[in-house]
C-alpha cells in the first residue's frame, strides 16, 4: 500500500535563502511540513537535465513505495488534499493537464500543439503573470490522457519500475515530458489529470528560444517516425 508522498523539485537557486523565495518553497512550507507522510528532495544549484534527476529518484529502491511528485520550483501547490489525491488516483501518471493525442506530423512538439485537436484535451492549470491571475480549463477535469505536461508529473514508482520506465535522458529541459508519455504508452502504464488545486508563475513561453527548437527537432527526430 503506497502512503508516503516524496515532492522533487530541480531548482537554479545556488542558497537556500534564494530558494525559500521560489513558489513551491512557499506552499511546502505553509502547507506540508506537519504531514510525516510527505517528504522532499531538492536538487539545488541544478544543471543537470531533468530527466537525469528524476531517473535518479526513480532508481533509488528506497523511494520504492512512494508517489513522487515531479514539479517545477515556479509552483504553488495550493491543493489542501493534494496527498489524499495523489494517493488515491486511479493513474500510474498523474498530471494537471494534457491531451488524449499525438499527431506525429506536427511541426512545434509541444502537447497543445501536437495534439489532434482542441476536443482532446484535458485538465486545467491556473497561471500568475505580473500580478493577474486566470485559470484555462483545456477539457475534462478528471480523465485518461495520453501526454500530461511536465510542470507536475506525480508517478507510482513501483508501476514504473515494474516496467522498466524511465525519463528519456536525451532530452534535458524540454520534451522530457512528451518522450516519458509517449513511453508510458507504450509499455501501457496509465497516465491521467485530475483537478488539483496549483499556480503556476509562468507562461510556459520556452518555445521561444533557440534550446527550445534544438530539442524540437531532436524529439521529431526519435519520436515522430
Amino acid at each position: 500500500m503506497i502512503n508516503k508522498l516524496l515532492i522533487v523539485t530541480c531548482t537554479q537557486a545556488k542558497t537556500d535563502k534564494e530558494f525559500e523565495q521560489k513558489p513551491i518553497f512557499l506552499s511546502l512550507k505553509k502547507q506540508y511540513e506537519s504531514n510525516t507522510d510527505i517528504s522532499f528532495h531538492l536538487f539545488k544549484d541544478n544543471k543537470r537535465g531533468l530527466g537525469l534527476c528524476y531517473n535518479e529518484i526513480l532508481k533509488d529502491p528506497k523511494h520504492l513505495d512512494k508517489i513522487v511528485l515531479f514539479v517545477h520550483d515556479d509552483v504553488v501547490l495550493e491543493d489542501l488534499f493534494l496527498y489524499e489525491k495523489l494517493i488515491n488516483s486511479p493513474y500510474s501518471i498523474t498530471g494537471l493537464a494534457g491531451t488524449k493525442s499525438f499527431n506525429k506530423k506536427a511541426d512545434k512538439m509541444a502537447w497543445h500543439l501536437a495534439s489532434n485537436g482542441r476536443e482532446d484535451f484535458v485538465g486545467e492549470v491556473a497561471h500568475s503573470k505580473d500580478n493577474q491571475k486566470w485559470t484555462t480549463v483545456f477539457g475534462p477535469t478528471q480523465s485518461r490522457a495520453l501526454i500530461v505536461d511536465g510542470l507536475f508529473i506525480a508517478c507510482k514508482i513501483k508501476d514504473l519500475v515494474d516496467k522498466e520506465l524511465y525519463f528519456d535522458e536525451q532530452f534535458e529541459w524540454h520534451h522530457y515530458d512528451m518522450s516519458f508519455c509517449l513511453r508510458a504508452n507504450e509499455k501501457r502504464v496509465t497516465v491521467g489529470v485530475l483537478p488539483i488545486k496549483a499556480l503556476h508563475y509562468g507562461l510556459g513561453d520556452s518555445m521561444l528560444t533557440s534550446e527550445w527548437e534544438e530539442s524540437n527537432k531532436k524529439f521529431k527526430e526519435i519520436y515522430s517516425n
